[in-house]
């Protein structure tokens, strides 16, 4: 693996050319790089963490519902805080941004800290409202925790492809390798100390989500001692619309769409993956650990695939693998083994593909900063936040009901829920209550397992006004229903795979128009000044032919974006880095 020979070596190679770098210039730049990773480990912790204190906060009185909102509160603030970052960041610099995020990221780790105790001193004082005042106060740490990691975005996706200008597409990719990282070590841990299936030992829930912070603990050590490079609004005293020109491109708006569907597809199935495997693997979180590592793993691949495809070859390539890999996942396969090599399709169409985007941006629009970063970001994020998760649920219950209705309609019947629309889509649900307790049913080891699912069926059956007897026909049920879930699993990813098909739309268009001026061409700020080497505005244009595949590395200027450590050089302020 010869670039990381020339990561430990302080060099970079590319093509046949081997630039050397002043030491202390690459030791600086490599330590921000890993504080940049670090933000994502401690961001990918946290998610995962949190994801496995459902049956901690159950015993607390929070039920799935409520469960569900202070999950969502995960993305809320992400979208739109990453587009507003990319402004504050060109104007504030990155390492005070990088500070306060820390510190606000601190706050609410002591927010899930004293959230047993706070609970406990509700149940003296006010009973009525305990549970009430935990769901607030839980809601509000995880808020928190995504502007958090929206901030955190908003300042690394240009930090380092300021820092490696010559290969973003490669270093971007393994900082994004830290979100993957973060998820393992975080479902390691939860395996490990939460709950009472803990392999090791069970913990009180509130230190295993927290458990972030020790990362934070050693971000800020780093971020304090190092010296960070200007904004490229600092650095070139670029005007408003300078900064903003990147939306008068044709190509970069396409890029918008494109990330908006990336975002839909990755984040929306790896929120569903779990569960939507629930019944075809014993254990679905593997699944999601296992994609995730492969993520993890192919992400410091990008570099040697971007020398011999250009970015948007590669984003094109992922789009293919990504679709066969849905309809894969997507079809009647049973054994543990073949979805786990369908889930190895799938990984290697999603794992190159948000970085990548982000790398683009950098690439052809520097003059645009953190603000072409942070839009496609945005559009991600709020894609998959308010579009993505709910429409793959809407389709995944639709194709259960039409399941049961074509095979079981008097199961159906018994547990049929309301009919409901997202978006103008409508379609038939089945009572979750119902739903959830017959599947555990029919996946119950023991009689004693079987016996409290079933109340909970008889309980919630009756609630809903049920008639007849669903005690009587829940051997048979529980099957039908178990059955007509993973159909409807599988209807969700088939269908989902119609996102990649779109991708591939966008990069192909993306592809031909790259070869209409000449072939894909990295851009750069003239001796640190304020105009591209192109229009700023971002358009190209024509080149003589050339094959759209082929890649003008830039080299001019990593220098003196990167600054270095000697000298005093690269404080914020100083232009160094």
């Amino acid at each position: 693996m010869w670039y990381l020979y020339s990561l430990l070596n302080d060099r970079i190679l590319f093509g046949c050319n081997l630039l050397y770098w002043d030491d202390l210039t690459m030791d600086n730049r490599k330590t921000l790089l890993i504080a940049s990773f670090l933000t994502l480990v401690a961001a990918g912790m946290g998610f995962a963490t949190r994801g496995a204190a459902g049956p901690a906060w159950a015993a607390m009185g929070i039920d799935s519902g409520n469960f569900g909102m202070i999950m969502g509160y995960g993305f809320l603030g992400f979208g739109f805080v990453i587009f507003f970052g990319g402004i504050i960041v060109e104007f504030l610099g990155y390492k005070k941004l990088l500070l306060l995020s820390v510190v606000l990221h601190f706050i609410s780790a002591f927010m899930i800290l004293v959230a047993p105790t706070m609970y406990a001193g509700w149940v003296e004082t006010v009973p009525a409202e305990a549970t009430n005042n935990l769901i607030s106060l839980l809601k509000y740490s995880v808020l928190l925790f995504s502007i958090c990691a929206g901030l955190y975005e908003a300042v690394i996706n240009p930090l380092v492809g300021q820092l490696y200008p010559e290969n973003q597409t490669h270093y971007l990719n393994i900082l994004h390798a830290g979100w993957p990282g973060g998820i393992i070590i975080g479902g390691v841990l939860a395996a490990c100390f939460q709950n009472e299936t803990a392999w090791i030992a069970e913990i009180e829930w509130h230190y295993a989500v927290s458990s972030y912070s020790l990362v934070l603990i050693g971000l800020t050590f780093i971020i304090l001692k190092q010296q960070f490079p200007d904004t490229v609004a600092t650095k070139s005293n670029a005007s408003i619309g300078v900064l903003f020109s990147c939306f008068l491109s044709i190509p970069f708006l396409v890029l918008i769409v494109a990330h908006a569907l990336i975002g839909y597809m990755e984040l929306g199935v790896d929120s569903w993956q779990t569960r939507l495997m629930e019944r075809l693997v014993d254990n679905s979180v593997t699944v999601l650990i296992y994609t995730s590592l492969l993520m993890f793993v192919l992400r410091f691949f990008a570099g040697p695939i971007v020398h011999r495809i250009n970015p948007i070859g590669l984003l094109l390539l992922s789009s293919f693998f990504a679709i066969i890999g849905l309809l894969w996942l997507g079809s009647e396969i049973e054994s543990v083994g073949i979805i786990f090599a369908a889930a190895t399709v799938y990984s290697l169409g999603k794992a190159f593909l948000w970085p990548t985007m982000l790398a683009i941006a950098g690439e052809r629009y520097p003059q645009s900063g953190a603000i072409a970063m942070s839009t496609l970001g945005a559009a991600g994020m709020i894609s998959v936040g308010f579009i993505g998760g709910a429409m793959i649920g809407a389709q995944q219950s639709k194709a259960m009901s039409e399941s049961l209705q074509d095979n079981n309609e008097a199961v159906l019947a018994r547990y049929k829920g309301d009919d409901a629309s997202f978006l103008g889509y409508e379609y038939g649900t089945i009572n979750p209550a119902m739903q959830q307790a017959a599947m555990d049913y029919h996946g119950a080891s023991d009689d004693a397992k079987r016996a409290e699912t079933l109340a909970i069926v008889v309980a919630a059956a009756s609630e809903a006004g049920v008639q007849e007897d669903v005690a009587s026909t829940i051997g048979a049920d529980s099957a039908a229903v178990t059955a007509a879930f993973n159909t409807g699993g599988r209807a969700a990813l088939k269908e989902t795979a119609m996102i990649p098909v779109g991708m591939a739309i966008c990069f192909l268009g993306l592809l031909v128009y790259y070869k209409s001026i000449g072939g894909y061409k990295v851009l750069t700020l003239d001796g640190g000044g304020g105009n591209s080497s192109e229009d700023e505005s971002g358009s190209d244009a024509p080149t003589d032919d050339a094959d759209p595949l082929a890649v003008t590395t830039v080299e001019e200027g990593a220098e003196e974006c990167c600054g270095g450590d000697e000298a005093g050089e690269g404080g914020e302020g100083d232009g160094g880095g």
